[in-house]
């Protein structure tokens, strides 16, 4: 055995295991846009506050870096005007004397496989409060998932994975999250009860 061969392997894998170590995580950008939003089903004035952890949040999948944090708040936007109408969103400031309900959204999981066929899943908590006294009136969890058959598996080391289907099932996952998230609020009649319909 040539001991001159092993030490030259053993440095080569050392320095590569360095080198991929040291990398900065690459982006996953992907774009959601609901439409507008619908007319209200339960009209009434209400407040949406997007803490940081809801409104920054980060998915990680490896090397990879996936900020879900706009289109979360596009969501939770869009879900409460489609529902409510009249909605303030919070941005350090105190609801308005007729805000009858805060809402206040939670990622509590995120889930995205990327072996074929690629999957996400998502489920989001969604607090009703009380505006004056913050206490929670009432608690409801989303959950919903997405499939995009065609996705390459990631991996870290290949340049070539496809961009176009991660925008492909996120944006699926986050159409569905939205859709499912209204047919819940439509369908609650804790929310109509404290909405006063």
């Amino acid at each position: 055995m040539n001991i001159r061969r092993i030490v030259l392997f053993v440095i080569t894998v050392c320095i590569l295991s360095t080198c991929v170590g040291c990398r900065t995580p690459r982006t996953l950008e992907f774009t959601y846009n609901p439409s507008v939003p619908q007319a209200p089903t339960l009209r009434c004035p209400v407040a949406l506050e997007l803490s940081p952890e809801f409104a920054n949040y980060q998915y990680s999948l490896g090397l990879y870096q996936a900020p879900f944090g706009p289109a979360l708040q596009k969501y939770a936007t869009y879900v409460a005007q489609s529902e409510f109408g009249d909605v303030q969103v919070l941005d350090g400031q105190t609801p308005l004397s007729d805000v009858k309900l805060l809402l206040v959204p939670r990622v509590a999981s995120l889930v995205i496989q990327t072996d074929v066929p690629g999957s996400g899943a998502i489920g989001v908590n969604w607090d009703f409060k009380d505006p004056k006294t913050r206490q929670t009136l009432y608690s409801m969890h989303v959950q919903c998932e997405c499939q995009d058959p065609n996705i390459l598996h990631l991996n870290p080391f290949d340049t070539d994975f496809n961009f176009r289907h991660f925008n492909y099932l996120v944006n699926g996952l986050m159409t569905n999250l939205t859709a499912i998230t209204i047919q819940r609020f439509d369908a609650s009649k804790d929310l109509q009860r404290l909405t006063g319909h």
